[in-house]
Protein backbone atom coordinates (compact mmCIF):
# COMPACT_ATOMS: atom_id res chain seq x y z
CA UNK A 1 0.00 0.00 0.00
CA UNK A 2 1.32 3.79 -1.05
CA UNK A 3 2.05 5.93 1.56
CA UNK A 4 -0.44 8.13 0.04
CA UNK A 5 -3.05 5.44 0.03
CA UNK A 6 -2.64 4.41 3.63
CA UNK A 7 -2.22 8.54 4.74
CA UNK A 8 -5.92 8.74 3.26
CA UNK A 9 -7.07 5.37 5.17
CA UNK A 10 -5.95 7.31 8.56
CA UNK A 11 -7.70 10.10 7.67
CA UNK A 12 -11.04 8.70 6.99
CA UNK A 13 -10.68 6.34 10.33
CA UNK A 14 -10.27 9.55 12.24
CA UNK A 15 -13.08 11.18 10.64
CA UNK A 16 -15.37 7.92 11.36
CA UNK A 17 -13.99 8.29 14.95
CA UNK A 18 -14.74 11.64 15.39
CA UNK A 19 -18.29 11.22 13.98
CA UNK A 20 -19.02 8.30 15.96
CA UNK A 21 -18.03 10.62 19.10
CA UNK A 22 -20.11 13.50 18.00
CA UNK A 23 -23.45 10.92 17.76
CA UNK A 24 -25.68 11.44 20.32
CA UNK A 25 -28.85 8.59 20.95
CA UNK A 26 -32.57 9.73 20.62
CA UNK A 27 -35.64 8.87 21.82
CA UNK A 28 -37.98 6.63 19.53
CA UNK A 29 -40.04 9.18 17.81
CA UNK A 30 -43.36 7.20 19.74
CA UNK A 31 -42.03 8.60 22.87
CA UNK A 32 -43.13 12.41 22.93
CA UNK A 33 -41.37 14.87 24.63
CA UNK A 34 -42.33 17.15 27.85
CA UNK A 35 -41.60 20.14 28.09
CA UNK A 36 -39.04 21.49 30.55
CA UNK A 37 -40.30 21.82 34.25
CA UNK A 38 -43.07 19.59 33.81
CA UNK A 39 -42.42 16.86 36.58
CA UNK A 40 -45.49 14.87 35.71
CA UNK A 41 -45.07 14.72 31.99
CA UNK A 42 -41.47 12.98 33.23
CA UNK A 43 -43.32 10.69 35.28
CA UNK A 44 -45.55 9.04 32.73
CA UNK A 45 -42.59 9.20 30.31
CA UNK A 46 -40.92 7.32 32.29
CA UNK A 47 -43.37 4.73 33.03
CA UNK A 48 -44.12 4.66 29.21
CA UNK A 49 -40.58 3.96 28.35
CA UNK A 50 -40.85 1.26 30.89
CA UNK A 51 -43.88 0.22 29.35
CA UNK A 52 -42.07 0.00 25.58
CA UNK A 53 -38.86 -1.28 25.87
CA UNK A 54 -38.98 -3.48 28.96
CA UNK A 55 -36.14 -5.39 27.51
CA UNK A 56 -34.27 -2.29 26.89
CA UNK A 57 -33.53 -0.03 23.63
CA UNK A 58 -29.75 0.47 22.72
CA UNK A 59 -30.58 3.61 20.50
CA UNK A 60 -30.80 5.74 23.47
CA UNK A 61 -28.71 3.07 26.26
CA UNK A 62 -31.26 1.72 28.39
CA UNK A 63 -30.53 -2.32 29.13
CA UNK A 64 -33.33 -4.74 29.60
CA UNK A 65 -34.71 -3.48 32.86
CA UNK A 66 -36.99 -6.70 33.50
CA UNK A 67 -34.00 -8.34 34.43
CA UNK A 68 -31.17 -6.71 35.87
CA UNK A 69 -28.02 -8.39 37.02
CA UNK A 70 -25.07 -7.56 39.77
CA UNK A 71 -21.85 -10.35 40.50
CA UNK A 72 -20.05 -10.37 44.22
CA UNK A 73 -23.18 -8.45 45.74
CA UNK A 74 -22.50 -8.53 49.54
CA UNK A 75 -26.03 -8.45 51.59
CA UNK A 76 -25.08 -8.64 54.59
CA UNK A 77 -21.89 -8.72 57.62
CA UNK A 78 -21.72 -9.45 61.41
CA UNK A 79 -22.67 -6.67 63.21
CA UNK A 80 -22.37 -7.68 66.47
CA UNK A 81 -25.39 -9.47 69.25
CA UNK A 82 -28.14 -9.58 67.02
CA UNK A 83 -30.94 -12.53 67.00
CA UNK A 84 -29.28 -12.90 63.50
CA UNK A 85 -25.81 -12.17 62.87
CA UNK A 86 -24.40 -13.25 59.33
CA UNK A 87 -22.15 -12.34 56.43
CA UNK A 88 -24.21 -12.71 53.07
CA UNK A 89 -23.74 -12.19 49.54
CA UNK A 90 -24.75 -13.12 46.58
CA UNK A 91 -22.11 -14.34 43.87
CA UNK A 92 -24.45 -13.31 41.16
CA UNK A 93 -28.03 -11.95 41.22
CA UNK A 94 -30.41 -10.78 38.82
CA UNK A 95 -33.29 -8.71 40.03
CA UNK A 96 -36.96 -8.98 38.21
CA UNK A 97 -39.60 -6.94 37.24
CA UNK A 98 -38.29 -3.07 37.95
CA UNK A 99 -39.89 -2.73 35.09
CA UNK A 100 -43.35 -3.05 36.44
CA UNK A 101 -42.27 -0.12 38.31
CA UNK A 102 -45.54 2.87 39.25
CA UNK A 103 -43.24 6.37 39.44
CA UNK A 104 -45.34 7.69 41.85
CA UNK A 105 -43.70 11.18 41.75
CA UNK A 106 -40.62 13.03 40.51
CA UNK A 107 -38.90 16.32 40.99
CA UNK A 108 -36.36 18.43 40.28
CA UNK A 109 -36.75 18.33 36.29
CA UNK A 110 -35.54 21.72 35.60
CA UNK A 111 -32.88 22.97 32.99
CA UNK A 112 -29.59 22.22 34.44
CA UNK A 113 -30.77 20.42 37.76
CA UNK A 114 -28.57 19.48 40.47
CA UNK A 115 -30.98 16.96 42.72
CA UNK A 116 -33.63 14.73 41.21
CA UNK A 117 -36.09 12.44 43.11
CA UNK A 118 -38.24 9.84 42.62
CA UNK A 119 -41.00 7.56 44.48
CA UNK A 120 -42.15 4.77 42.90
CA UNK A 121 -44.07 1.12 44.06
CA UNK A 122 -43.99 -2.10 42.10
CA UNK A 123 -45.88 -4.70 43.68
CA UNK A 124 -43.50 -7.79 43.59
CA UNK A 125 -40.14 -7.95 43.15
CA UNK A 126 -37.47 -11.03 42.48
CA UNK A 127 -33.96 -11.43 43.28
CA UNK A 128 -32.48 -14.68 42.30
CA UNK A 129 -28.70 -16.03 42.40
CA UNK A 130 -26.48 -18.30 43.98
CA UNK A 131 -25.03 -17.21 47.32
CA UNK A 132 -22.58 -17.33 50.31
CA UNK A 133 -23.85 -17.01 53.81
CA UNK A 134 -22.02 -17.91 57.30
CA UNK A 135 -23.44 -16.84 60.81
CA UNK A 136 -26.00 -17.26 63.26
CA UNK A 137 -29.91 -17.01 62.54
CA UNK A 138 -31.93 -17.55 65.73
CA UNK A 139 -30.97 -21.02 67.24
CA UNK A 140 -29.36 -22.35 63.95
CA UNK A 141 -25.68 -21.90 62.91
CA UNK A 142 -25.55 -20.63 58.94
CA UNK A 143 -22.85 -22.15 56.49
CA UNK A 144 -24.82 -22.74 53.17
CA UNK A 145 -23.89 -21.71 49.62
CA UNK A 146 -26.33 -22.48 46.69
CA UNK A 147 -29.29 -20.76 45.04
CA UNK A 148 -31.49 -18.38 46.53
CA UNK A 149 -34.40 -16.41 45.75
CA UNK A 150 -35.79 -13.55 47.52
CA UNK A 151 -39.20 -12.12 46.83
CA UNK A 152 -40.89 -8.84 48.13
CA UNK A 153 -43.97 -7.21 47.94
CA UNK A 154 -45.87 -4.06 47.34
CA UNK A 155 -42.32 -2.38 47.61
CA UNK A 156 -41.71 1.21 47.95
CA UNK A 157 -38.89 3.03 46.71
CA UNK A 158 -37.47 6.14 47.20
CA UNK A 159 -34.70 7.64 44.88
CA UNK A 160 -32.30 10.42 45.50
CA UNK A 161 -30.12 11.40 42.69
CA UNK A 162 -27.19 14.12 42.83
CA UNK A 163 -25.98 15.61 39.24
CA UNK A 164 -23.34 17.27 37.54
CA UNK A 165 -23.22 18.37 33.40
CA UNK A 166 -20.30 17.79 30.99
CA UNK A 167 -20.33 19.64 27.69
CA UNK A 168 -19.61 17.02 24.65
CA UNK A 169 -17.53 17.86 21.34
CA UNK A 170 -21.61 17.62 19.76
CA UNK A 171 -22.72 21.16 21.62
CA UNK A 172 -24.85 19.21 24.25
CA UNK A 173 -25.01 18.58 27.88
CA UNK A 174 -25.14 15.14 29.13
CA UNK A 175 -25.49 14.53 32.93
CA UNK A 176 -23.37 12.53 35.45
CA UNK A 177 -24.71 11.17 38.31
CA UNK A 178 -22.33 12.06 40.65
CA UNK A 179 -24.51 10.01 43.49
CA UNK A 180 -27.27 8.18 43.77
CA UNK A 181 -28.59 6.73 46.84
CA UNK A 182 -32.46 4.18 46.85
CA UNK A 183 -33.99 2.85 49.90
CA UNK A 184 -36.59 0.33 49.45
CA UNK A 185 -39.10 -0.83 52.00
CA UNK A 186 -40.95 -3.89 51.02
CA UNK A 187 -44.46 -4.96 53.18
CA UNK A 188 -43.12 -8.59 52.60
CA UNK A 189 -40.73 -11.38 52.41
CA UNK A 190 -40.47 -14.85 51.69
CA UNK A 191 -36.91 -16.60 50.48
CA UNK A 192 -35.74 -19.91 49.94
CA UNK A 193 -32.16 -20.22 50.22
CA UNK A 194 -30.91 -23.95 49.43
CA UNK A 195 -28.46 -25.83 51.83
CA UNK A 196 -28.80 -23.05 53.85
CA UNK A 197 -27.56 -25.94 56.44
CA UNK A 198 -24.86 -27.53 54.70
CA UNK A 199 -25.94 -31.16 54.14
CA UNK A 200 -28.88 -30.93 56.02
CA UNK A 201 -32.52 -30.63 54.36
CA UNK A 202 -34.84 -30.94 56.67
CA UNK A 203 -32.85 -28.39 59.35
CA UNK A 204 -32.68 -26.01 55.88
CA UNK A 205 -36.78 -26.15 55.43
CA UNK A 206 -36.82 -25.18 59.21
CA UNK A 207 -35.27 -22.52 58.98
CA UNK A 208 -36.46 -20.93 55.87
CA UNK A 209 -39.73 -21.54 57.37
CA UNK A 210 -38.38 -19.78 60.68
CA UNK A 211 -37.02 -16.94 58.87
CA UNK A 212 -39.95 -16.39 56.67
CA UNK A 213 -42.01 -16.51 59.80
CA UNK A 214 -39.70 -13.51 61.21
CA UNK A 215 -39.13 -12.09 58.01
CA UNK A 216 -38.64 -8.30 59.58
CA UNK A 217 -35.83 -9.46 61.55
CA UNK A 218 -34.33 -10.78 58.59
CA UNK A 219 -35.20 -7.92 56.59
CA UNK A 220 -33.23 -5.76 59.16
CA UNK A 221 -30.17 -7.18 58.24
CA UNK A 222 -30.08 -7.36 54.42
CA UNK A 223 -32.28 -4.42 53.84
CA UNK A 224 -28.75 -2.11 53.79
CA UNK A 225 -27.63 -4.71 51.02
CA UNK A 226 -30.21 -5.08 49.43
CA UNK A 227 -30.73 -1.23 49.07
CA UNK A 228 -27.30 -0.72 47.89
CA UNK A 229 -27.97 -3.57 45.46
CA UNK A 230 -30.81 -1.62 43.73
CA UNK A 231 -28.97 1.83 43.91
CA UNK A 232 -25.83 0.35 42.08
CA UNK A 233 -28.33 -1.11 39.39
CA UNK A 234 -30.70 2.16 39.35
CA UNK A 235 -26.87 3.82 38.43
CA UNK A 236 -25.77 1.35 36.15
CA UNK A 237 -29.39 1.89 34.21
CA UNK A 238 -28.86 5.92 34.49
CA UNK A 239 -25.56 6.02 33.44
CA UNK A 240 -25.81 4.01 30.31
CA UNK A 241 -28.98 6.26 29.58
CA UNK A 242 -27.47 9.54 30.03
CA UNK A 243 -24.24 8.41 28.23
CA UNK A 244 -26.05 7.92 25.26
CA UNK A 245 -28.77 10.53 25.67
CA UNK A 246 -27.91 14.20 25.88
CA UNK A 247 -29.85 15.85 28.65
CA UNK A 248 -30.73 18.50 26.10
CA UNK A 249 -32.57 16.19 23.72
CA UNK A 250 -34.78 15.20 27.08
CA UNK A 251 -37.17 18.40 26.39
CA UNK A 252 -39.33 19.42 23.11
CA UNK A 253 -38.23 23.57 24.37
Amino acid sequence: MSKGLMRTCFILNIVVLLSLECQSGELPSDIVKCTVGDNDCVRDKIMEVFQKYPKGNPKFGLPNISALTLNDVTIAQVKGNAPITLNFKFLKMTVYNMEKSIILNTTGWSREPKIIETYSFVDFVKIVGDYESEGKALLFTLNGKGKGVVELSNCTTHTKWRLDFEQRSDGKKYIKVSKLKAVMTPQKMVIKLDNLVKGSKELTDSLNSALNENWMDFWNELSDGIGNSITQIFTNVLSSVFNELSYDDFFST
